[in-house]
């Protein structure tokens, strides 16, 4: 009689987490993490700025006009506050930020470090589920191990040091530059003659900077934690059990989520493998993906294979939604083929343009002309190109529309960024607002004149942006476009001063000034309908396909 053979039974499919944008299950341990961390850095902000209100004020002398801190750099106009401090005052004031800033970021050191918790509280809940996933796979593992073991075994306990140690690190390296920082800062002020109202300010700015990236760095620490849990007790379950593991990847599936994370979905990696990657690109910032122990068979391979086909048919299907919509322009030559398949006959673009910026700008100029209904130009790039040479542009000049050519012309300086930054911030030094209201005043537009005086400033254009500028030079196309209507439209409008609310250089005539409340009626709907007439506003619209 044939003995009976022996079945073995094929272990259950592991537990997977039910939410594919989630996978770590973690939201709610990073909020309450990131609500302390909102409460240290409330405390150190209020502390801060009442130390160097009240330690400055002493010793300043003299009041300033204004002073902006923009994009890591200080831009300061006419500075002249005395103050009457000297090097070991200014140390003092110093220390004491810098003990403000250890007292909420560092205080209690590695034994009592309050981040510490948070992230040993991950460690323990991606062991809970490691635990119970293998559990659920496999009877030998349920048997050979119990939860209370895990936890208060030495290798567990030796694990939780290093998390408490790293993460100790990481927060001090954060304090250490945000002293610096706030030193630099100080010490600048200082020198340049910043009142302490505005040097609060700025302190008070470049302290949201560092709360900005705790918060990163927390969420980073917190998941990497629950994460390596998981690896580590599948090392164990290998190397002590002999048992045959993997990490099935579980991408979170994002509309934001990298590609190369979703790539990994559903597959199955070595812990050296995953460890590995996180060390590679900047892979574990910002990263919700988890990774699911897996009992392997002898193959290697996980034994419930449709559990995997379908973990595969979702990353396939997430790569269909959020395929690329546009062409990326990395380079002038994409950018001079995307031109002439969609605003363009002819494009010649500045060899050294910023393509990177110059993209949103051509795709902004499409945009326009679908809206519009406006037609595409013969030639669009370098002033000095085939078709159109500019009569000795001005030096200052970014871009230009030419009628006559139906030609788009722009320099490599059209998006520069910083360069229209600055012009920004001189307006706000010039004055402009009080020579408009003192123009609006002759005019007796109270209805103008109410809404110059509930502006900050009259900037020198309408939109500072590389955007901006693009969209300023599609208001000149439109207005040749739809000459008579416009022109009715602004001669009402030009002697009233309504140019006086756009910009300054709206006020140089009525073609500019069309142009640059066409960019701002492109940019900022909302501020375009406080400042422009309504009636020119309610012109735009009704041309405006793009309304919803």
């Amino acid at each position: 009689m044939k003995k009976p053979r022996l079945i073995k039974p094929i272990p259950k499919n592991p537990i997977l987490p039910r939410s594919k944008t989630n996978p770590t299950l973690s939201n709610k341990q990073i909020l309450q993490m990131r609500s302390e961390i909102q409460k240290r850095y409330k405390t150190i902000k209020q502390s801060i700025i009442e130390h160097i209100e009240l330690s400055l004020g002493h010793y300043a002398k003299e009041p300033i006009k204004t002073a902006i801190f923009v994009d890591n750099t200080l831009y300061v106009v006419n500075a002249s506050v005395n103050y009457t401090i000297d090097g070991n005052q200014l140390a003092r004031v110093l220390t004491r930020i810098q003990e403000i800033v250890d007292e909420n970021l560092i205080d209690g050191g590695i034994e009592k470090f309050w981040a510490g918790k948070f992230v040993a509280d991950m460690y323990q809940m991606g062991t809970n589920r490691t635990f119970h996933n293998l559990s659920t796979q496999s009877p030998l593992y349920s048997q050979a191990t119990s939860l209370e073991s895990l936890l208060f075994s030495d290798a567990y306990i030796r694990r939780i040091g290093l998390a408490y140690t790293a993460t100790f690190n990481d927060w001090k390296g954060l304090a250490d530059n945000l002293k610096s920082d706030l030193g630099t800062v100080l010490s600048s002020a200082v020198a340049r003659g910043i009142n302490p109202r505005e040097t609060a300010d700025i302190i008070s700015k470049r302290i949201d900077v560092s709360y900005s990236r705790a918060k990163a760095l927390a969420q980073t620490e917190q998941v990497g934690a629950l994460r390596q849990a998981t690896w580590d007790e599948t090392k164990r379950t290998q190397e002590e059990l002999g048992l045959k593991t993997g990490l099935l990847h579980m991408s979170a599936l994002k509309p934001t989520s990298r590609s190369t994370h979703v790539d990994r979905h559903g597959k199955v990696y070595t812990v050296e493998q995953v460890a590995d990657w996180y060390e590679e690109s900047g892979n574990r910032y910002n990263c919700y993906c988890a990774q699911v122990a897996v009992l392997l068979n002898e193959k290697g391979d996980p034994y419930n294979q449709a559990s995997i086909d379908r973990l595969l048919k979702e990353s396939d299907e997430w790569r269909e939604q959020n395929k690329p919509k546009q062409q990326s322009l990395n380079s002038v030559e994409d950018a001079n083929e995307w031109a002439r398949k969609h605003i363009t006959e002819t494009s010649n673009l500045p060899p050294d343009i910023d393509t990177k910026e110059l993209a949103p700008c051509l795709k902004l100029v499409s945009e326009i002309q679908e809206r519009f209904n406006l037609p595409k130009f013969r030639y669009a790039g370098t002033i000095t190109g085939d078709i159109y040479k500019y009569p000795e542009p001005p030096k200052e000049m970014l871009a230009a529309y030419s009628h006559k050519a139906n030609a788009l012309l722009i320099t490599s300086d059209s998006v520069d960024k910083k360069a229209l930054l600055e012009e920004d911030l001189k307006s706000k030094a010039n004055g402009y607002k009080r020579s408009s209201i003192n123009m609006i005043g002759q005019t007796n537009n109270e209805e103008l004149a109410k809404i110059i005086h509930e502006m900050d400033y009259i900037p020198w254009i309408a939109v500072s942006t590389p955007r901006g500028v693009y969209a300023h030079e599609m208001g000149h196309a439109l207005h040749y476009q739809h000459q008579e209507e416009i022109d009715n439209i602004i001669k009402k409008l030009w002697g009233r001063g309504w140019a006086h609310a756009i910009s300054k250089y709206a006020q140089r005539n009525k073609r500019e000034f069309v142009a640059e409340a066409f960019s701002l009626y492109i940019e900022n709907r909302i501020e375009a309908k406080k400042r422009l007439h309504a009636e020119l506003f309610k012109f735009f619209q009704s041309l405006d396909k793009g309304i919803k």
